[in-house]
């Protein structure tokens, strides 16, 4: 991934939303950016988004670059002591962070349905054929019958 280019990183909402604050306040993208990392609630998104990845599946490396970012963000959280009144991105933040949290449940529920499923229509499937296995293995007594029958 180009560490470069955050742009195509970032959530499509996210995205959305600096378009949207850019043309209200006249605030150009960087400055927008440095706003939402530097916000307090980054690190929980952050962290909540790569919760998401985990249920989903998503491979080492793109989890091992959102952690990378997360600790980014700490390292400025500390650097940083902006205090800009920020309401609207307030509200924004919590309301992202609560979604990635319903998102992070609904796909764990998903998946516990799918892995129960999965399980059961294994056991069914290991009692069918333990069970065609049974019938069709020859007895002592219809072998003998089959080989005088030949004979």
């Amino acid at each position: 991934m180009d560490s470069g280019n955050h742009s195509t990183d970032q959530p499509l909402r996210v995205q959305l939303q600096l378009k949207h604050e850019e043309e209200d306040d006249g605030v150009d993208g960087d400055t927008l950016r440095r706003r939402i990392s530097s916000h307090p609630l980054y690190g929980l998104l952050l962290e909540t988004h790569l919760n998401c990845l985990k249920v989903g599946g998503i491979g080492e490396l793109d989890r091992g670059y959102l952690a990378m970012d997360l600790m980014e963000h700490r390292e400025n959280e500390i650097r940083c002591l902006n205090t800009l009144n920020q309401s609207e991105l307030d509200r924004f933040m919590e309301s992202y962070c609560y979604a990635l949290s319903k998102l992070k449940e609904a796909m764990e529920e998903s998946q516990l349905k799918s892995m129960a499923f999965i399980n059961s229509m294994n056991s069914q499937l290991r009692e069918l054929t333990a069970t065609g296995a049974a019938a069709k293995k020859p007895t002592a007594a219809s072998s003998s019958a089959a080989t005088s029958d030949a004979k």
